[in-house]
C-alpha cells in the first residue's frame, strides 16, 4: 500500500486511530455486516445527503435509523433471523437500498434477483434457493411472480409503510450476529441460464477493489454518484456499498431513461457516473447531453464491451474522464483501463489486472480463454483459477482486449467466427449506434451470419452502404448475409439481449 492510498484512507477515516476505533466498535455492535458500514458512515457524515430517491433526500443518520427500523420489521413481522434466506426482487429505490444493511444485520442470506426474470425462472430459483421470504416491488408481484410460491411474499410498498409511516419505532431487540449473511447475485441473465455467485460479508471483499478505485479513479475526491445500474447486478451492488462507505451522495434511478437521467445528473451536479456502454450511448444521443453532463468528472463503464466512438465523444466534450472496468459476477471486478489506456490503442482495451489478481490466457500467441484467480471471488472460488468464459487477446505490454464469448463461436465457411468481434467492427461505422450479430442457417450456404443494426437518429444509411464499408474490414465468412435496421433490445442491466433474434 503506497503513501497516496494511505493518505486517501486516512481522509476517509478508515485507518486513523479514531477511525479504526469507531470501525471496530461498529463491528462489535452490528456484526461484520453492511449495517456496521452504515453505522460508521453515519458517525462521520450524519447530516450529509446519503440517498436521493424519487425526489426525496435522506441523510446518513436517517438511512442508518431507517435501516435499523427495517431490520426490526423483518424480524418481528416476518420472523427473519440468522441462517434464513430472503430473496430481494426490486428496482432501485430507498427501500431497496435499506434492504442491504437490514438483512445483513439479521445474518440472513440475501439473494438479489433480476427483476426481468421470467415467472418460470423465478419459481425455479425460489425453489432451489429454499427462500423463507421473497421481497418484491408491488408492480412486479403481479407481472413476474407465479400465483403460488413455496415461501412467504411481501412487497417493498408494505415495508415502506411500516418503516416510514409509523409514528413509533417497533419494539424488537435484534440479536447480535458475528457476521452478516452471504449476498448472492445471479449470473447468466441474458442467456436464461442463471447461476448463483455468493459472497460472504467480510471487509476483505471490499478493500482490494476500493484500493484500485482510490488509486486510479481518485473516487475519494468526488462528492456524488448517479446509480442507474440495478442493485441486483454485481456492478451496481459494489457501487452503492463502496459509495456509502465513503460518504458520497448516491442518486438512485429505478428505470433507466436517458432524458430523465440527464435531468437528475444536471440538477444534482453528479460527478461519478457508473454505466454500461448501452446507457452511455443513449445518453450521448439525447438532446443537450454535453451541457447536462458538464459536472461529471468520472465515467465508469463496465458490464459490456465499450466501443471507440463513445470514448471519443466523451473525451471531446468532457475530457479524459472515462474508465473501463472489467470483471465477472463470480470473480468480481479485477481489471481497469484508464482514459490514457483507452486512447493508447486503436482497439479498446479492457485494461490490466489490478493488484491481488492473477490472470492467464489459455491459447496461442496471447489469444484464447481468459482465466482469473482472486482473493475476493465468490464462495468456493477464492484464490482458485476460474474460466471467465471470455475470449481475449493479451499484447506484449500486458493489456487485454475482449474478443467475444468462447461459447458463442460459430463455424461459417469452415472458419471459426466470433459474432461479438464482428459487432465490434460494425459499431465503428459512424452511423451505427449498436449491432447484434447472430448465426442463421441457409439451405444453400449453410450456417452464416445475419446482423440487426440500430442506426443513429436521422441516419439514412442503407444495407448496401454498410456492406461496402465493411468489405475491407471483415473476411468473407464474417460478412453478414442479411442486414435489418431496427432497435436492439437491452436487458434491465443494460446488456444486449442476445436471445431476441
Amino acid at each position: 500500500m503506497n503513501r497516496s492510498i494511505i493518505a486517501k484512507l486516512a481522509r476517509l477515516h478508515i485507518i486513523t486511530p479514531r477511525g479504526i476505533y469507531n470501525l471496530v466498535r461498529c463491528f462489535i455492535r452490528e456484526g461484520v455486516s453492511i449495517m456496521a458500514l452504515m453505522r460508521f458512515a453515519a458517525t462521520y457524515y450524519p447530516d450529509c445527503c446519503a440517498l436521493v430517491s424519487d425526489g426525496k433526500r435522506f441523510s446518513y443518520r436517517e438511512v442508518y435509523d431507517h435501516a435499523r427500523q427495517l431490520a426490526k420489521v423483518l424480524l418481528k413481522i416476518h420472523g427473519l433471523k440468522a441462517g434464513m434466506a430472503a430473496g430481494v426482487m426490486c428496482r432501485n429505490h430507498v427501500v431497496a437500498a435499506l434492504m442491504l444493511p437490514a438483512l445483513s444485520r439479521l445474518g440472513v442470506r440475501v439473494k438479489l434477483i433480476n427483476t426481468g426474470m421470467a415467472q418460470s425462472a423465478v419459481n425455479e430459483l425460489v425453489k432451489k434457493s429454499h427462500l423463507d421470504l421473497l421481497i418484491v416491488d408491488g408492480e412486479l408481484k403481479s407481472t413476474r411472480l407465479p400465483e403460488e410460491l413455496p415461501c412467504d411474499v411481501t412487497t417493498t410498498e408494505e415495508l415502506h409503510t411500516l418503516v416510514f409511516d409509523n409514528n413509533h419505532e417497533i419494539a424488537a431487540d435484534v440479536p447480535r450476529v458475528r457476521r452478516g449473511g452471504e449476498i448472492s447475485v445471479f449470473t447468466g441473465g441474458s442467456t436464461g441460464h442463471h447461476k448463483e455467485a455468493a459472497r460472504k460479508m467480510h471487509i476483505a471483499q471490499f478493500l482490494p477493489p476500493l484500493f484500485a478505485l482510490l488509486k486510479v479513479l481518485n473516487i475519494d475526491e468526488r462528492k456524488s454518484v448517479f446509480l442507474p445500474l440495478p442493485i441486483y447486478h454485481g456492478f451496481g451492488l459494489a457501487t452503492i456499498i463502496i459509495s456509502l462507505l465513503m460518504g458520497k451522495k448516491v442518486c438512485l434511478m429505478s428505470h433507466f431513461d436517458a432524458s430523465e437521467a440527464l435531468k437528475i445528473i444536471a440538477a444534482e451536479q453528479v460527478e461519478v457516473l457508473p454505466v454500461v456502454p448501452a446507457m452511455l450511448a443513449r445518453l450521448w444521443q439525447s438532446d443537450n447531453a454535453a451541457a447536462s453532463l458538464r459536472s461529471v468528472k468520472c465515467i465508469i463503464s463496465g458490464g459490456d464491451r465499450l466501443d471507440r466512438k463513445w470514448i471519443d465523444i466523451t473525451s471531446q466534450h468532457l475530457g479524459r474522464v472515462i474508465f473501463n472496468l472489467y470483471g465477472t459476477s463470480e470473480a468480481g471486478f479485477f481489471m481497469i483501463a484508464s482514459p490514457d489506456d483507452l486512447l493508447r490503442y486503436d482497439e479498446v482495451t479492457i485494461g490490466r489486472p489490478i493488484r491481488g489478481v492473477k490472470c492467464k490466457v489459455e491459447g496461442t500467441d496471447g489469444l484464447g480463454a481468459l482465466w482469473v484467480r482472486s482473493s475476493w471471488a465468490m464462495v468456493g472460488m477464492k484464490d482458485k483459477w476460474q474460466n471467465t468464459g471470455d475470449r481475449v487477446y493479451r499484447n506484449a505490454e500486458g493489456y487485454y482486449f475482449y474478443r467475444g464469448r468462447t461459447d458463442n463461436m460459430v463455424v461459417c465457411g469452415g472458419e471459426n467466427i466470433f459474432p461479438e468481434n464482428v459487432e465490434r467492427i460494425i459499431n465503428c461505422h459512424p452511423d451505427v449506434t449498436k449491432s447484434l450479430v447472430f448465426p442463421a442457417f441457409d439451405d444453400q450456404f449453410g450456417t452464416m451470419l445475419n446482423a440487426k443494426i440500430e442506426l443513429k437518429p436521422n441516419s439514412l444509411a442503407t444495407a448496401d452502404e454498410i456492406r461496402a464499408w465493411l468489405q475491407p474490414r471483415l473476411s468473407r465468412a464474417e460478412m453478414p448475409h442479411h442486414i435489418v435496421f431496427e432497435p436492439i433490445d437491452i436487458s434491465e442491466t443494460g446488456k444486449t439481449v442476445r436471445n431476441s433474434e
